[in-house]
């Protein structure tokens, strides 16, 4: 079997989604780029109930490092498809790159480079040594009955105002920090020029019935404005929103309602250290699972889902995976 340069034992695959980032033709660059390499295996998807199929194929070709060209929602999928149906025989290495629309977990244990000759040469040497590894979280028990594994989760406000990004920014061709940064200049917006209205369902900023609880502890419950858990260091625009120290794999904040003083708390939430001084009647923790009830939708790296009907939604430690960086 033909081995990439550099790394005996060890061989590349590329899996390409060409309509991540709204077409950007990164992907589909990056696999142009490497035609004629000998030993890498590459796989483009024209449709996304290819992914299983693609996925057996490297695991039986013996692919050992992943690169995933895509956004977060394929990135997921695959996430998903390793920790649940043991499709390798050990989980590969994986190296994200960022050729979403979002990236949200790119921009945290992503590919640091974003020229495609980078990637290219080094899907061709496996020569990284910029290696972390991060748990994921998975969603047990979601409305919809499909397991899921991801490196964020959120309901209330943060899954509403992903679902506003996607609709009002990214389908209209704008992408990453710019669609988040709208995103939050519309809220801001609403929040500072017109009085408080928990009945106006344009608005983020309004009550959701949310409470959390970690390991036989309550740790909110009653209206609040959203709960996120994350397995990641940094979230969109680099904000780190959660504080007290990270004691287990899983970071969770939430945040209440009313809204404390964005002039206030906002840059302190967004980018404080980790003994920060928190809003008044927020929580952030650290638990190897939770459960979190919700009436409304969930967001795992960028897709939706339904709560369960009759219980919480059950966050659980899953599988550790190994990213390489640079």
């Amino acid at each position: 079997m033909a081995q990439a340069s550099g790394q005996p034992g060890r061989r590349a695959g590329l899996i390409v989604n060409p309509s991540a980032g709204k077409g950007s033709g990164k992907g589909l660059a990056l696999a142009a780029s490497l035609a004629g390499s000998t030993g890498i295996v590459i796989r483009v998807l024209e449709r996304f109930g290819q992914l299983e199929g693609f996925m057996r194929e490297m695991a039986a070709e013996g692919v050992s490092d992943l690169f995933i060209s895509s956004g977060d929602g394929t990135i997921q999928e695959i996430l998903t498809l390793v920790a649940e149906h043991g499709i390798f025989p050990a989980p590969p290495r994986l190296t994200l790159l960022p050729h979403g629309t979002t990236n949200l977990s790119a921009n945290d244990i992503g590919f640091r480079s974003h020229a495609i000759e980078r990637q290219a040469a080094f899907l061709r040497s496996l020569e990284g040594h910029d290696v972390l590894t991060r748990h994921t979280i998975r969603c047990a028990n979601p409305g919809d009955g499909q397991v899921r594994h991801g490196m964020f989760v959120g309901t209330g406000a943060v899954a509403v105002a992903t679902r506003y990004c996607q609709q009002a920014f990214n389908d209209k061709g704008v992408k990453g920090q710019w669609a988040v940064a709208g995103t939050l200049l519309t809220a801001l917006r609403k929040y500072l020029f017109s009085a408080p209205d928990p009945d106006d369902t344009s608005r983020f900023d309004r009550p959701y019935p949310i409470s959390v609880r970690a390991q036989g502890r309550l740790h909110a419950e009653g209206p609040q404005l959203l709960q996120m858990s994350t397995t990641l260091d940094r979230l969109v625009l680099n904000t780190r929103p959660f504080w007290g120290g990270k004691t287990a794999p899983i970071r969770t904040t939430v945040f209440p309602y009313p809204v404390p003083s964005v002039a206030r708390w906002m840059l302190p939430v967004m980018y404080g250290g980790e003994g920060r001084t928190p809003p008044p009647g927020s929580v952030s923790f650290c638990a190897d699972q939770l459960e979190v009830t919700s009436k409304v939708m969930f967001v795992i790296d960028g897709e939706f889902f339904p709560p369960p009907t009759d219980e919480p939604l059950r966050l659980e430690t899953g599988p550790l995976f190994t990213f390489v960086r640079a």
